[in-house]
């Protein structure tokens, strides 16, 4: 049985911390619920293999995690990433957009992103963690976004435009700091209730 979905943290008293929190276990639940479904689904696939019969089932994304994480994101994690990004010289409006895709011609999903900030000359792909150095590969697989990024430019509409890479992140270890500034990434971390930016002497983000 798929455990309880935890409750979303709203309200005056919703704070990042909250939100981490809330995030790390969503993320270990959906975790579970897609190992559960993709035990159900073979059996169903068994089933109906079995029994000569065929069916066209749409997956629908578990518990709805991914628009609720974007709301949470858009008025908790994103306003500051914006604001940090402005003081650096990088100026958006506002978040352009949460969770977004890339896919193939066929449609199939190339890559997600989790926030994607844009103006008339940056594109930045945000992927926000809780704990980034404990995300197995997070830092490969980010580059490779970005990578996928650079070689949908054309069909994107960002022709002309450079695209820059961030991870975001409530708690950063000095190792995974160091290794996302060396790969060229912006590192943003949790301070307070807000974000702070560590952009150390002599910093150059990578252009794709």
């Amino acid at each position: 049985m798929v455990a309880q979905q935890n409750q979303i943290p709203t309200g005056e008293g919703l704070t990042l911390e909250k939100l981490w929190a809330y995030l790390d276990a969503s993320r270990e639940q959906a975790e579970q619920r897609r190992k559960e479904s993709e035990r159900e689904w073979a059996e169903l696939r068994e089933i109906f293999k079995e029994t000569g019969h065929q069916i066209d089932l749409n997956r629908k994304e578990v518990g709805g995690l991914g628009r609720r994480f974007g709301k949470l994101v858009e008025h908790l994690v994103g306003p500051g990433i914006v604001k940090r990004f402005g003081e650096q010289g990088y100026h958006f409006d506002g978040i352009k957009k949460q969770r977004y895709k890339i896919t193939g011609e066929e449609g199939d999903l190339r890559a997600e992103i989790d926030l994607l900030l844009e103006n008339d000359d940056t594109v930045i792909a945000v992927e926000v963690k809780s704990r980034p150095d404990t995300e197995e590969n997070y830092l490969e697989r980010h580059l490779r976004r970005l990578e996928i990024m650079h070689e949908h430019r054309k069909e994107e509409g960002w022709e002309g435009k450079r695209i820059l890479g961030a991870i975001a992140g409530a708690i950063f270890d000095i190792p995974a700091k160091k290794a996302t500034l060396k790969a060229g990434l912006f590192v943003i971390v949790q301070s307070g209730d807000t974000m702070r930016m560590e952009v150390p002497e002599g910093f150059k983000p990578r252009v794709w």
